[in-house]
């Protein structure tokens, strides 16, 4: 399960912008469960990319270097839910709740694919056009030196001795008491549009999952997967040819320049093997 040491990272840090946000726009520190809810579903929604990846592997979930969805999945490719924004903005126009289309966003946006961008050794395609498969734009990636170019458990080992997780930690352990001051409060909550919602209603199911996911990303890592992969550090999008081949003239360039050592050593250690030229070199 160590796959899923960031899960609850991105639950809490999808709540806590949502919930400032919440008490600015209504003055309340109650916030309704089935809110809790939809921005923790919506804050790991890019990740259920996992089970898709799960089946493929016909049941076999090893996370090694093979596991890039950064790279690969259509989940993980922020135009993808741009209708979102375009109904948040709708909702505005209209006059109804934002509160509720606003979700989404928040989760989607902020609490994963911002967290992405700061705390992945590949980073996020945000200008990638997820409904052309060949073409691909540069990923952005910040504050990253310890995770960069590791993946799978290889990553997660290597991430919980980042500050960002020690950060994440803390933020899963607020909401937590946020949670439980909700489940506890005797302030009533009326929701004009559920004036017989129960507020109780999934708070207690929010907390498990928290400390759930909490356990799995806090529990021991074997010492293999804090040892180098053997395909290397960075053998991702850096030195694929599919990759680099589906972007722009001038991105094509400016990766080339950047990642020249990664690709001379790849396309050496291929020649050994076949004496065919890398199409990389045939494309610059």
């Amino acid at each position: 399960m160590d796959y899923m040491s960031r899960t609850e990272q991105h639950a809490a840090f999808g709540f806590l912008i949502y919930y400032s946000i919440y008490i600015l726009w209504t003055g309340s520190f109650i916030m309704p469960s089935y809110y809790i809810s939809l921005i923790i579903f919506f804050s790991i929604c890019p990740d259920f990319d996992a089970i898709v990846f799960f089946i493929r592997k016909r049941g076999k979930f090893k996370l090694d270097t093979e596991f890039q969805h950064h790279f690969s999945s259509i989940a993980h490719y922020p135009l993808l839910y741009i209708p979102f924004i375009i109904s948040f903005v709708i909702n505005i126009f209209l006059g109804s709740n934002p509160l509720i289309s606003i979700i989404p966003v928040i989760g989607i946006y902020f609490g994963h694919f911002l967290f992405d961008t700061i705390a992945c050794g590949d980073g996020i395609m945000w200008g990638k056009n997820p409904f052309r498969r060949k073409k691909y734009t540069p990923f952005i990636n910040i504050y990253c030196n310890k995770t960069d170019g590791y993946h799978g458990k290889y990553w997660g080992a290597r991430y919980r001795t980042t500050k960002i997780s020690k950060i994440g930690n803390i933020a899963v352990f607020f909401c937590i008491i946020i949670f439980l001051f909700f489940q506890f409060s005797n302030i009533t909550v009326i929701n004009p549009l559920y004036p017989t919602y129960s507020r109780r209603h999934f708070y207690f199911n929010s907390i498990m999952f928290l400390l759930m996911m909490l356990f799995f990303g806090l529990k021991f890592t074997s010492k293999k997967w804090l040892q180098e992969p053997p395909e290397g550090r960075y053998s991702d999008y850096r030195i694929k040819e599919r990759y680099i081949n589906g972007l722009s003239e001038e991105n094509r360039r400016l990766h080339l320049m950047k990642y020249s050592d990664l690709i001379e050593n790849k396309n050496s250690h291929s020649n050994l093997s076949t004496p065919k030229n890398s199409n990389i070199i045939n494309k610059t």
